[in-house]
């Protein structure tokens, strides 16, 4: 391989990817594809301190001086034999990412669509929203927390959703699971117990009049505006929508909260990054992580 070569960190199951190598191979640049659940079972790395790694994914090789951008797009947890002890499982899967994170940070380009270092920084909703209202985006009345007397203060005052406070997804003997934005109720507010497992966010529910998905490329902004009032099942999460024909539609931000999408994405050091915002009935735009 040439030193121009794009090294894509992804899975063996990310059909997105096939766009982008697609693209790649239409414009003859010579790339590298590393399905992060397919090592360290299939794919070797090889490394010497300082500078000296190669990767070999059974086909071919790539040294890490012949990388000249990386496009960081998922790292998984490997794929391991059935039958392993619990603990031995979870030690492979920490030393497996952790090697692969140190050896990825020692490459010397700088073109990064995002650095994983920017990436676990930005993935904080806690700190989303700190820099959210920083930066001046309207934000729901918020709190987050594992105290149930915030909880209620805040239920005095609003109807409230929940969020989980990082990626909402549960992994269980019985299968996965997805933890979507839920309504609270009356109900809820009076069995707060939960709380005492995991830290939950609270928000004051908007009055929506759509959800707008925000696409940020370097300094190009791009906006779709998602009717997820048309349907029950997208009101409150547009992403558990029993639609998945969900209308989407081009969306014209306004100046300033374009300007601010802009910000915050260079705010957290991304080359690439996606905002969620919510139109309300009464024409304000929040931030909505």
């Amino acid at each position: 391989m040439t030193a121009d070569t794009v090294l894509l960190i992804t899975t063996s199951y990310d059909f997105a990817a096939e766009y982008v190598i697609k693209a790649l191979e239409e414009r003859s640049v010579p790339y590298f594809k590393f399905d992060t659940d397919r090592f360290p079972s299939q794919i070797r790395i090889g490394f010497k301190p300082p500078v000296d790694l190669v990767f070999d994914n059974g086909t071919r090789s790539l040294y890490g001086c012949q990388v000249k951008s990386v496009w960081y797009r998922r790292n998984v947890d490997p794929e391991l034999p059935e039958g392993l002890d619990t603990g031995v499982s979870e030690f492979c899967i920490r030393e497996t990412k952790a090697f692969l994170s140190g050896v990825l940070s020692t490459l010397e380009t700088t073109r990064w669509l995002s650095s994983p270092q920017a990436i676990t920084i930005a993935e904080s909703k806690p700190y989303q929203l700190h820099k959210a209202v920083k930066l001046g985006f309207l934000v729901p009345d918020t709190v987050i927390t594992n105290n149930e007397i915030l909880v209620r203060e805040l239920a005095n005052r609003y109807k409230l959703v929940a969020k989980a406070v990082s990626s909402g997804y549960v992994e269980s003997d019985n299968g996965n699971k997805a933890i979507f934005t839920s309504a609270i109720t009356d109900s809820d507010i009076g069995d707060l117990a939960g709380l005492e497992l995991a830290p939950v966010t609270f928000q004051e529910r908007l009055d929506k009049a759509s959800d707008i998905r925000v696409t940020v490329v370097g300094d190009i902004v791009f906006a779709a505006k998602i009717l997820s009032q048309a349907r029950e099942s997208s009101r409150i999460d547009w992403r558990a929508t029993d639609d998945p024909n969900i209308e989407h539609l081009r969306h014209s931000l306004p100046p300033k909260i374009e300007d601010l999408c802009r910000k915050l994405v260079q705010q957290f050091s991304l080359a690439f990054g996606a905002i969620d915002l919510v139109k309300t009935k009464k024409g304000n735009t929040y931030f909505w992580n």
